[in-house]
């Protein structure tokens, strides 16, 4: 019995130490899209760089994409629906993001803590 206490003390103390706390890394994102009809993404970081996702077909996701923390804006462009839709946010580092084009186009956020 207390071979089994001590193993159990050792183990959290373990499970402790390898607890990862995290503070640098760079957020992730993926764009998943429900919406009506294909779709491609612009995206502008917090730096200043522009990136493009396009083609995104309906019921499918962009891959994983990392970005620097900080205000991002994204602006999506649904095939047969005549104005864009832009979305601000701000991403943190140790996080991923999942943007997802709704069924009726709407945009929503889910934040995973990595």
């Amino acid at each position: 019995m207390k071979k089994n206490k001590l193993f159990m003390f050792f183990l959290l103390v373990f499970l402790m130490g390898c607890s990862d706390d995290c503070e640098s890394e760079q957020p992730t994102v993926t764009l998943l899209n429900n919406g009506t009809a294909k779709a491609d993404v612009q995206i502008k970081t917090s730096g200043g760089n522009t990136e493009n996702i396009n083609n995104i077909e309906v019921g499918r996701s962009s891959e994983r994409r990392a970005f620097a923390p900080g205000m991002i804006e994204f602006t999506i462009s649904i095939q047969g629906v005549n104005d864009p839709i832009e979305y601000q946010t701000t991403i943190l580092n140790c996080n991923h993001y999942i943007l997802t084009i709704n069924n009726n186009n709407t945009v929503s956020l889910q934040v995973i803590p990595v």
